[in-house]
């Protein structure tokens, strides 16, 4: 800058861009106080398993080869073998007509209750059994109302 503003400067006080807000720094620190006192962590990771564990019950139970994985909070599963993308395909559909927006994946929050907990993984055992009856009829394909998503990465050209 100009030498007749640096040596204004000097008496006085000149912040950065973000220097004077504050609404960010301070919610930062209020969501971490509510976690702390709520124990947010330890209740995601309760959820967490309690739904990797229904996963694992609901296709041992109706026999659907899949993995489930992910640390408790950040869990998800895979359909094994062939078919997987049409199963998991299959599945969405199955939670969607149960009234769940779900994939194969969970990422709990404080605001899911046990509650929540057990009606969704009741939709899961639910879609489990169709898509074993489906497996079994040879009409996985059949039952899509669109098509599975691709695996993996492909080129357009």
């Amino acid at each position: 800058g100009k030498e007749s503003v640096l040596k204004v400067v000097q008496d006085t006080f000149i912040s950065s861009t973000n220097w004077t807000e504050r609404i960010g720094p301070v919610a930062a620190l209020a969501t971490l106080r509510k976690h702390e006192r709520l124990d947010v962590s330890a209740h995601l990771v309760r959820q967490g398993l309690a739904v990797q564990d229904g996963w694992a019950a609901a296709a041992a139970l109706h026999g659907i080869p899949c993995s489930v994985s992910g640390i408790p909070p950040l869990s998800h599963f895979c359909f094994q073998g062939d078919a997987g993308q049409v199963l998991k395909a299959l599945f969405v559909q199955q939670m969607l007509d149960q009234g769940y927006l779900a994939s194969t994946l969970f990422y709990p929050m404080l605001a899911h209750t046990d509650e929540h907990i057990v009606g969704y993984l009741q939709a899961v055992g639910d879609s489990f059994r169709v898509l074993r009856q489906a497996v079994d009829q040879g009409t996985t394909q059949t039952l899509l109302r669109g098509q599975p998503a691709a695996a993996g990465f492909a080129r357009l050209t």
